[in-house]
């Protein structure tokens, strides 16, 4: 799409929300200028990205090292029987420029670690986390605080879920909210068990 046919195509596709007067164009500007990175891409990344997604923002990066294996698809909706084995980040960017062809979706099949979070979380506006161990949210909660960014916690599991959104120093940070917590504190959806809709 050229300029011209990107424009005519938003102006169109984002019309039901451009209408609200807490967002109109101004703010559809802001968020197609917007980049947000997505930290694991399991049920509450997929859920998060295609809102995030479909809302306008204008480029995701999506950061998981897993394949999509059978027992996800119930709750990780953008994949498929068809994607079975396939890197989860570069099927979920595929699936999201499909369905908003403004958006760049930019996969990273990497683990996260001590070794690279700051280059992956490099030049993003906010953090999703859409992971499941603390190890890995303690490491990026710490990054965000380092580099300024907002970070979003989020866990889904049974049939329950929290939200909480940090940005010090006007808030506390994830070890200020829950601290010392390691993996074995916590219930996984292997063990407790997940419905479908809960992460969304």
């Amino acid at each position: 799409m050229d300029a011209a046919d990107k424009k005519a195509f938003a102006s169109e596709f984002y019309n039901r929300q451009v209408v609200l007067k807490e967002l109109g164009w101004k703010g559809q500007r802001k968020l197609a200028k917007s980049k947000v990175a997505v930290v694991g891409v399991g049920g509450l990344g997929t859920a998060s990205s295609l809102y995030l997604a479909l809302a306008g923002v204008g480029h995701l990066r999506l950061i998981d090292q897993d394949t999509v294996e059978t027992p996800n698809l119930h709750r990780q909706i953008l994949y498929s029987l068809d994607d079975l084995h396939y890197p989860k980040a570069e099927v979920a960017a595929e699936r999201l420029e499909k369905l908003n062809p403004l958006l760049k979706a930019e996969p990273i099949s990497e683990n996260v670690n001590a070794g690279n979070v700051e280059k992956l979380l490099a030049g993003v506006d906010i953090v999703v986390d859409g992971l499941d161990n603390m190890f890995t949210r303690y490491l990026l909660n710490r990054t965000c605080v380092k580099l300024g960014v907002p970070y979003v916690f989020g866990a889904a599991i049974g049939i329950e879920g929290n939200l909480s959104v940090f940005a010090p120093p006007e808030t506390g940070c994830l070890e200020c909210l829950l601290p010392n917590l390691s993996d074995n504190d916590l219930l996984t959806c292997d063990t407790r068990g997940v419905v479908g809709a809960t992460p969304g």
